[in-house]
């Protein structure tokens, strides 16, 4: 009688072997990336919520005090706006806006309503939230870092544009010299460095 052998099942070969781990290689690249990206847009939403909470605190007060949330000394010489404002607890600004009283006696109460203008979470390790429990606070976003808020001080509606000096010619290219607005709040971003292509604001589209 004759055997028959059904053919040997062929073995890949070197090559083919290399050509699936590159494709491999290649899709788990891309899902990092996206997954990154998407990291990255979410904690960008979370800034940009912050900071527009804080942008619409601080007109919320300015409403209802008809003043800034500012000590009357903090004022700009020659006529310009009072010097950016950080949250980065050299000023009460956060404590004001959240009604609470100040943190020495003899300080200046500039919100004696104790009207929570805005309220901010404890941050997570420094991050996104109220840092530590020093008075004044310090409000840092999703990368550590303060905002950064300028206030229509002189009273002609507008501020500076911190975007006409950018460093990313794609955001400074034709920029107005001034932001139509009271109030204008920015994040440094994921950088950390201020006026920067990736800075979170207030007035640029999202």
């Amino acid at each position: 009688m004759k055997t028959h052998r059904l053919p040997a099942s062929r073995a890949f070969t070197l090559i083919e072997l290399l050509i699936t781990i590159t494709i491999i290689a290649i899709l788990a690249s891309l899902t990092a990336a996206g997954i990154t990206n998407a990291i990255d847009q979410a904690n960008r939403l979370k800034v940009r919520t912050v900071l527009m909470d804080l942008k619409n605190g601080i007109d919320q007060y300015q409403t209802d005090y008809g003043r800034w949330p500012i000590d009357s000394s903090v004022t700009g010489a020659n006529g310009e706006d009072a010097a950016e404002l950080l949250t980065d607890g050299t000023n009460s600004l956060v404590d004001t806006l959240m009604g609470i009283p100040p943190a020495s006696s003899g300080a200046v109460d500039l919100n004696p309503k104790r009207t929570p203008f805005v309220t901010f979470p404890p941050a997570n390790n420094g991050h996104h939230g109220l840092v530590g429990a020093a008075r004044p606070f310090k409000l840092a976003d999703m990368y550590g870092q303060p905002y950064h808020i300028l206030l229509d001080t002189n009273g002609d509606n507008q501020v500076k544009n911190p975007d006409v000096s950018n460093t990313d010619p794609k955001i400074s290219t034709g920029q107005a010299a001034h932001v139509v607005n009271k109030v204008a709040v920015y994040s440094s971003g994921k950088d950390q460095i201020p006026r920067t292509g990736d800075d979170v604001t207030s007035w640029r589209p999202k």
